[in-house]
């Protein structure tokens, strides 16, 4: 099997920033990585540095294991559409996802 990240990038829908972060990290976060190939998730919070003006301010790094990428994915949305996963109304709907392949690693 090999790895993959699936990196997502939100935010909140204005106010609901508390009720958005509750949802993501006690209900969406599990529902997903209970999903076939998905076997983590980490979320973050982004500071922006120097002068750069970030569209985000959430990022989920998703680690997946799987032979069919497009396969997993195409699970996951299909489970977000038939309600399969509890979508919340908090989530800003400028969502930015993408997938990564790890081609280099070094340790320091």
């Amino acid at each position: 099997m090999a790895d993959y990240k699936f990196v997502v990038l939100t935010n909140a829908v204005e106010g609901q920033d508390d009720a958005f972060n509750q949802w993501y990290d006690e209900t969406h976060l599990g529902e997903v990585v209970a999903l076939p190939g998905f076997s983590g998730a980490t979320r973050f919070r982004i500071h922006p540095t120097g002068d750069a003006a970030l569209a985000h301010r959430y990022l989920a790094i998703y680690d997946m294991q799987t032979d069919d990428p497009a396969g997993t994915l195409a699970n996951l949305n299909q489970a977000a559409r038939s309600g399969g996963l509890r979508m919340s109304g908090t989530m800003a709907p400028d969502v930015v996802t993408m997938l990564v392949e790890q081609i280099a690693q070094t340790a320091g």
